[in-house]
C-alpha cells in the first residue's frame, strides 16, 4: 500500500512540474516576439486604393 502511495506522489508531482513547465514556456513564447524591427518597419500593410491614373497609362500603353 505504501508503494501505491509513493508511486501516486511521484505521479502527481511530475504532472505538476511538467504542467508548470509548458505554462512557462508558452507564457515566454507568447511576450517574445519572433519579427525583428526592421522588419516591422519594412512590413506595411498594402494601400486597397487602386490608382486610376497609372492603369490607365498602363492601358495606352501599346507597344507592337
Amino acid at each position: 500500500m505504501d508503494n501505491d502511495r509513493d508511486l501516486l506522489l511521484i505521479s502527481v508531482f511530475t504532472f505538476l512540474t511538467v504542467s508548470l513547465w509548458i505554462t512557462f514556456e508558452l507564457l515566454k513564447t507568447i511576450k517574445t516576439t519572433t519579427v525583428s524591427s526592421p522588419v516591422q518597419q519594412i512590413v506595411i500593410p498594402l494601400d486597397p486604393k487602386i490608382d486610376i491614373e497609372t492603369l490607365t497609362t498602363v492601358v495606352n500603353r501599346k507597344v507592337y
